[in-house]
């Protein structure tokens, strides 16, 4: 009867001892886990993202081919984003010519690039030369010789250098890389011309067929889906009715990949960008704006 009530009495539960040990190895456990199931998720993050750019390069090429809009359709992603300025175009947005989903972890995860002008995919790691899809390799960039603005030789390629991380090509730190590329007219960086007449609050065309992009500043957009006519033709009149058929002072920075100068543009001694933000027509393009010393 003695035996049988101790070993009654030890099945009661576990001691503190015994409590702490299991915890201890549950923690143990955790850990070896945890990190291989974070893995499993960013590769599935990783495969999606590839999934999409794929899909996004064969709705592009179709849409081409049958003459239908250059659009894709964005999708769902997880631990990805689209960098595109909210532009679904299949030529990119305004500054680079490529359509890129970026990953939220940098460190560990490559971006996929789309060029739509050559049909191409690549992925690119942080701090890592731009490789060819889908191997995604990450070579770091102190094993890859450094290339040369004259050797580039194209002012859009030029940039995805840069986005690879080649940012010793934006020697000024304004955010673009071999600006020199981008005067293709070989026009003087400092100038005058005489306006022709102003499309909208930030594109205006010279006398003598230039059309230039203000810089640094965004205004409403008059055609589109962020269409805001009334206040883009605000500025527009705006505009017109202070340089129009009057000669302005430029400074060209660069140009983009529609051929349009971008420069800042000053009439009797006063900056035009500035103004137009001050009166409320415009606001500062902040990703853009390191060119302009007035905007920073």
């Amino acid at each position: 009867m003695y035996s049988l009530k101790k070993s009654i009495s030890s099945n009661n539960g576990f001691s503190l001892i015994e409590l702490i040990i299991v915890l201890g190895i549950l923690s143990i456990l955790g850990i070896i886990a945890l990190p291989r199931f974070l893995g499993v998720v960013q590769k599935a993050e990783k495969v999606i993202a590839a999934n999409t750019i794929s899909k996004i390069k064969i709705e592009c090429e179709s849409n081409n081919y049958l003459g239908g809009n250059l659009i894709f359709t964005p999708a769902n992603l997880r631990g990805y984003e689209f960098n595109n300025e909210g532009s679904n175009k299949c030529s990119g947005n305004e500054k680079f010519s490529v359509v890129s989903i970026v990953p939220k972890d940098l460190r560990n995860q490559p971006s996929f690039l789309y060029d739509f002008a050559s049909g191409e995919i690549s992925c690119i790691y942080e701090g890592a030369e731009a490789t060819a899809f889908p191997d995604c390799k990450k070579i770091p960039l102190s094993k890859i010789k450094k290339q040369r603005c004259a050797d580039i030789g194209n002012w859009s390629k030029a940039q995805k250098f840069l986005q690879a991380g080649h940012s010793y090509l934006d020697r000024d730190n304004d955010g673009v890389a071999c600006e020199a590329l981008g005067r293709k007219s070989n026009k003087p960086e400092i100038g005058e011309i005489t306006i022709k007449g102003c499309y909208d609050g930030d594109t205006c065309t010279s006398s003598e067929g230039e059309k230039i992009r203000l810089a640094c500043i965004d205004t409403p957009e008059i055609r589109g889906k962020r269409a805001k006519p009334n206040e883009a033709i605000a500025a527009r009149n705006f505009l017109n009715n202070k340089i129009k058929g009057k000669k302005v002072s430029i400074r060209r920075i660069t140009e983009d990949k529609y051929g349009r100068t971008v420069g800042e543009l000053s009439f009797n001694g006063e900056n035009l960008q500035e103004i137009l933000v001050k009166e409320g027509h415009a606001e500062i393009y902040k990703k853009f704006s390191k060119p302009c010393k007035w905007a920073s």
